[in-house]
């Protein structure tokens, strides 16, 4: 097990990962091995704040009165960190494959964006779906790629996409400003985003040194190099407080 303690603005950490050695066919250099961890912080607990769900009746009466807080900052009690995207700078030559055909699922569920972080690959379809009763819109910040800014009918569903690589395009909705997401436009499809656990995966890499980003829209940026012979397994990373 690896632990990296990181400050927002530390240096880039250089992290020789090596599993025990795997030998596939006499060579190790063909197999798929896969990067995980545990992402945490330690530190000031991170304030969150009430959403305005009063604003809009429809959005207060999902929540039927009970308080909801923001989720820019999710830290569990144990310190794993919700929402850490975590991905390869570049992927390995030739192992970029083809965009999938499946979009990938954004919602407008509980006047929440939900999933609050995505990646998805260039060109590939994302379905932006509203569950909800009320009207949102869909706003895109983008700047390598052509901004919009759509209306999203209750209940209803668009259907969008980015022709350029960009990390990251925010999302958000002007009827209710508190919603967010985050969507990594992806050259490649190595990257996994934490869970309420903290943790990351990302599988089929061959043998090779990598850059190893998270990133997080508080907490910051940070970069891991590792080198992968096979299994990295505990690569795991801690976010540190300003003091």
């Amino acid at each position: 097990m690896l632990n990296l303690r990181t400050h927002r603005s530390g240096p880039v950490i250089t992290a020789w990962a090596l599993g025990a050695a795997i030998l596939i066919s006499g060579s190790a250099a063909a197999a798929d091995f896969s990067i995980s961890g545990t992402v945490t912080y330690e530190g000031e607990p991170l304030k969150r704040y009430p959403l305005r769900m009063d604003a809009d009746p429809n959005c207060a009466a999902m929540y039927e009165g009970k308080r909801v807080l923001s989720r820019d900052n999710l830290v569990g009690n144990d310190g794993a960190v919700e929402n850490v995207f975590v991905y390869l700078r570049e992927a390995p030559e030739g192992a970029a494959g083809d965009t999938p055909e499946e979009a990938v699922r954004l919602e407008q569920r509980g006047c929440l964006y939900t999933p609050r972080i995505i990646g998805v690959r260039v060109e590939q379809d994302i379905e932006i779906v509203n569950d909800d009763p009320t009207l949102h819109n869909v706003r895109a910040l983008a700047k390598a790629n052509r901004p919009f800014n759509i209306g999203q009918p209750a209940r209803g569903t668009r259907t969008k996409s980015f022709r350029a690589a960009e990390k990251p395009i925010q999302v958000k909705c002007d009827v209710h400003p508190w919603m967010s997401a985050f969507v990594f436009v992806m050259e490649h499809s190595f990257h996994s985003t934490t869970g309420s656990d903290g943790k990351y995966q990302i599988d089929a890499l061959p043998a090779g040194s990598y850059e190893l980003v998270f990133w997080h829209e508080k907490l910051g940026e940070q970069t891991v190099e590792v080198e992968v012979t096979a299994d990295v397994e505990g690569l795991n990373l801690t976010f540190e407080g300003v003091e």
